[in-house]
């Protein structure tokens, strides 16, 4: 008896949930900024914990009294190029396989966050080499830049401003 009063109960509440009709006026909305008019602001003025929707990106962003950090990520994607590239703040934790038959550059501009990452992938016959815009600096234990071949897989990572270290299937 008192399982069928708890079934019916949990059946009337969930009824009352799911009919529910919200207009929007009852939704709590963030202020929405693009990328530059978030990093913009004074941060004099912001207090620590302070959200935005940045429409840039389409994720909404905290204030943790130094920096606006992104507060959910997002599942990687996996991006095809068959021509040279310049990665872009937007390609942040994804992969990009490359799928040409002629070698092709990966240019990493000086412009990225610290902590910025993609994984690199040679699919097609061309090589891949990866070089640096402006002052930015590509490290390497082996002094390599390019992807070994066909299959061949990279890891880049930015650890200081304008400082990538790249590692994986490479050759010189």
């Amino acid at each position: 008896m008192k399982n069928n009063i708890l079934i019916a109960s949990l059946i009337i509440f969930i009824n009352f949930i799911y009919g529910q009709d919200y207009d929007g006026d009852s939704l709590i909305s963030l202020p929405s900024l693009t990328n530059s008019e978030m990093l913009s602001i004074d941060t004099n003025t912001v207090n620590q914990g302070a959200l935005v929707y940045n429409s840039d990106f389409k994720k909404v962003f905290q204030y943790n009294g130094s920096e606006w950090k992104q507060l959910l990520e997002r599942p990687p994607s996996i991006e095809v190029k068959t021509t040279d590239y310049t990665v872009t703040q937007y390609d942040n934790n994804n992969v990009i396989n490359f799928d040409s038959v002629t070698d092709v550059s990966l240019t990493l501009p000086d412009s990225l966050p610290i902590g910025f990452s993609i994984s690199v992938y040679q699919i097609g016959s061309g090589q891949v080499t990866i070089v640096g815009s402006g002052s930015v600096q590509i490290k390497n234990r082996l002094s390599r830049f390019k992807t070994a071949g066909e299959g061949a897989g990279v890891g880049i990572v930015q650890t200081d401003t304008s400082v990538f270290h790249i590692t994986g299937d490479l050759t010189k």
